[in-house]
C-alpha cells in the first residue's frame, strides 16, 4: 500500500493523539508514504504553537518530533506547484472545501498515477469524504 499523509492524521501521530497509534502503524505498513509540503509546514506551525501555549505537553513530544523529522526525510514531499494551486480552484465532489484541504486533495490527484494503490490517511472528515468521493481508499 501507497500512503499520503494528511495534515490532521500527521499532527495526531506526531502529539499521540486519539488515532495516533493507528495512523503511525499504517506508515510504518505502507510501501511508499507521500505529502504535499503544506503537511510539513503545518506540523511545524503545530509544535510552534505549542511551545509558546503549552510548554508541558511541547517537552513531553520532543522525542516524537525527532522521530518525526527522520521519518519525513524518507518521504516522497510534492510541493504546491502551479498545477495543483489550479486544481484547488475548481469545485470538489463535496464543498465546501478550505484552502488547504484543497492542497491536500488535489496533490492527492496529481500523485495517483506514480504511486497506485494510494491511500489518503486522514482524521478530517472533509477530506476523507473528499478522497472517498475522488475514488481513493481512506484510513484510518
Amino acid at each position: 500500500m501507497n500512503a499520503y499523509l494528511e495534515s490532521s492524521a500527521a499532527s495526531h501521530d506526531l502529539l499521540e493523539g486519539e488515532s495516533g497509534r493507528e495512523v503511525r502503524g499504517i506508515l510504518q505498513k505502507a510501501t511508499h508514504v507521500a505529502t504535499s509540503r503544506v503537511t510539513l509546514a503545518e506540523v511545524g506551525r503545530v509544535l510552534a504553537r505549542l511551545r509558546v501555549l503549552d510548554s508541558p505537553s511541547a517537552a513531553r513530544v520532543g522525542s516524537r518530533e525527532a522521530e518525526w523529522l527522520s521519518d519525513s526525510e524518507l518521504w516522497f514531499v510534492h510541493p504546491i506547484d502551479e498545477e495543483v494551486l489550479a486544481r484547488c480552484s475548481r469545485p470538489f465532489p463535496v464543498e465546501p472545501v478550505r484552502l488547504l484541504d484543497a492542497i491536500h486533495l488535489a496533490t492527492v490527484e496529481r500523485l495517483a498515477g506514480a504511486l497506485p494503490g494510494l491511500a489518503v490517511t486522514s482524521t478530517d472528515d472533509r477530506v476523507r469524504r473528499n478522497a472517498a468521493a475522488l475514488g481513493f481508499a481512506v484510513a484510518p
